[in-house]
């Protein structure tokens, strides 16, 4: 019974620091930033979605599990909950981590694994699948770490978890691999691939190979935060290669001192966990290595890894190497708690009262917040919801009553934008999702001033037509480009390019946007058998998950039934 009251206490605190995170998230509009664009109507006829565009698979399958949940639950319902439960559910899994240990120390793992820098930083860049993924690597290595009694169904949820992008689902698989080796690799490959399956099978249907540019690489390196340099960054879990998104407290002094604590504090758990119970020490400090060496490489040796990105263009997806520092976090918040744990102790040993041990595991617990005040209140405020204006609902109106065939092409052709709705915050062009017609957008980053190729071919031939002063709309007709919906805040004083002369004016759909029609645009369809492949991925993924969440529900009615005889017995005679 004190079990469970302490498990409820680790759920409650991780709830109540999430809660901390999601103060300004009340009442309605999205959680727009950088990569994170949510809509309100989601469509489920759109090939990109689903994987079978010309553009590299990134959002596959977060979009197309978003968009399938919208149709039935509201959409800003899913975000909230979605971030909020993702972020509490890391720091529950992490204290189950360290299960051997007190109340105070299960505590300061949940704390540290849910508040730190790459979660503020990555909530900020929007990257909200690293956020899901994050959760997720705790509780894989709990289904696995008793190779005798593998929680197959927390497996299976928790890679499911991790594999909402290539990325993520790369670093489930890791985890699984290395912290479950003796529990059967053969069944951790075999639901990872079936978890993973829409992307894989997405990426490999794609019309075009994956070439991503190597000068990304440099571009895409771990910077150091204030005082701490890169090496003090990139140990305390930060680095990210968009200065923007840094916490103002990284910067300071005092933070950088709180930090050289907790850093010490955890150089401490590290020496008392190897002289403890070691089970889960060597798995975890193999993923924090791998972590922390895919964060560094594009630092330390930057030539290397643009000479692999440059022979094989998949190797891209290692270009920020800093997102792979959540291989890192659950080794860092189990050293935490180990070390909150040890200077517990050493209190209650110089006063000679057992009671005093709170006062040096409560110290511990105050440093992940106070080195990082600012993750509190949607970090510092750069996380607020939003409203879309009426012309988007409009202008979507005006497309989805279109007659005329084609895609739609987004312009400016930038990729991010600031719109003075979003509060002048940037994001990632909100057209690529709020229309019901596949979109081409833009995807050359550009990054402290240097531009990147992007990765989609269709979008780089769209560019080239765009620039040419010569162009004429039948060169955008030819590929594919039916529909052109133009930002106008976005677009300022700049002309229309010239490809655009002679499109009809389907009318302003409001201040904001304006929709242009080409007639005589060729339909890009991907092949029937990229479909079919496609569509056995998205079957095999859902049927895994569809399984474990059965396999859940029917448990949890058998214990409710349990119950009543449960408490009889417990209430005695």
């Amino acid at each position: 019974m004190m079990q469970r009251w302490r498990d409820l206490i680790v759920v409650q605190w991780s709830l109540v620091l999430a809660l901390a995170v999601a103060l300004p998230w009340r009442g309605g509009g999205f959680l727009l930033s950088y990569d994170m664009v949510w809509i309100p109507t989601w469509t489920l006829d759109r090939q990109d979605i689903w994987g079978v565009g010309t553009a590299v698979p990134r959002a596959v399958p977060s979009d197309g599990v978003i968009a399938v949940l919208s149709q039935v639950v509201d959409p800003v319902a899913i975000q909230r909950v979605l971030l909020i439960g993702a972020i509490a559910l890391g720091g529950v899994g992490a204290a189950r981590l360290v299960d051997h240990l007190g109340l105070g120390a299960r505590l300061v793992a949940a704390t540290y694994a849910l508040w730190n820098p790459f979660v503020a930083e990555r909530l900020v860049l929007g990257q909200w699948p690293v956020i899901v993924a994050l959760a997720c690597l705790p509780w894989i290595v709990v289904a696995v770490r008793d190779p005798r009694h593998v929680r197959g169904v927390v497996l299976t949820l928790a890679l499911a978890g991790t594999a909402l992008s290539v990325a993520t689902g790369l670093m489930g698989l890791v985890v699984a691999l290395v912290a479950g080796w003796r529990s059967g690799v053969l069944r951790i490959v075999v639901l990872g691939l079936a978890v993973n399956a829409p992307w894989i099978v997405a990426t490999f249907a794609r019309l075009t190979p994956v070439d991503s540019d190597p000068g990304g690489v440099r571009a895409f390196a771990a910077q150091s935060e204030g005082s701490l340099g890169h090496v003090g960054t990139l140990a305390s879990l930060g680095g990210v290669w968009n200065t923007e998104v840094v916490p103002t407290s990284r910067t300071t002094v005092v933070a950088a001192v709180l930090v050289v604590l907790l850093l010490l504090v955890v150089a401490t758990g590290i020496v008392q966990w190897a002289r403890g119970d070691r089970r889960l020490l060597a798995p975890l400090a193999t993923l924090a290595v791998i972590g922390h060496a895919l964060a560094a490489w594009g630092w330390v040796a930057p030539g290397t890894l643009e000479d692999l990105v440059d022979w094989q263009g998949s190797a891209g997806i290692l270009r920020d190497g800093t997102r792979y520092l959540a291989l890192a976090v659950p080794f860092h918040a189990v050293a935490l708690a180990h070390g909150a744990d040890f200077l517990g102790g050493r209190v209650a040993a110089l006063v000679s009262d057992r009671r005093w041990a709170v006062v040096g595991v409560a110290a511990v617990l105050a440093l992940p917040v106070a080195a990082l005040p600012d993750l509190a209140n949607g970090v510092d405020g750069r996380l607020t919801p939003v409203e879309y204006p009426d012309d988007w609902a409009a202008t979507a109106s005006v497309i989805a009553d279109s007659e005329v065939k084609g895609d739609l092409l987004s312009l400016p052709f930038q990729p991010y934008r600031a719109p003075s709705w979003n509060e002048d915050r940037t994001v990632i062009d909100p057209a690529a999702r709020f229309f019901d017609r596949d979109t081409v957008v833009n995807d050359a980053l550009t990054v402290s001033g240097t531009t990147l190729a992007g990765d989609d071919t269709r979008a780089r031939d769209v560019a080239a037509v765009l620039a040419d002063p010569a162009a004429t709309p039948s060169a955008l007709a030819t590929l594919g480009i039916g529909l052109v919906v133009v930002d106008l805040e976005a677009q300022g004083d700049a002309p229309l390019p010239a490809a655009l002369t002679g499109t009809r004016d389907l009318g302003p759909a409001g201040a904001d946007l304006r929709v242009l029609a080409i007639d005589g645009a060729r339909s890009v369809n991907p092949s029937d058998e990229a479909e079919l492949a496609v569509t056995a991925a998205w079957a095999l993924a859902a049927l895994t998950v569809g399984i474990a969440l059965l396999l859940v529900v029917t448990r949890g009615i058998g214990r409710l039934r349990r119950l009543p005889a449960t408490m009889r017995r417990a209430s005695g005679p």
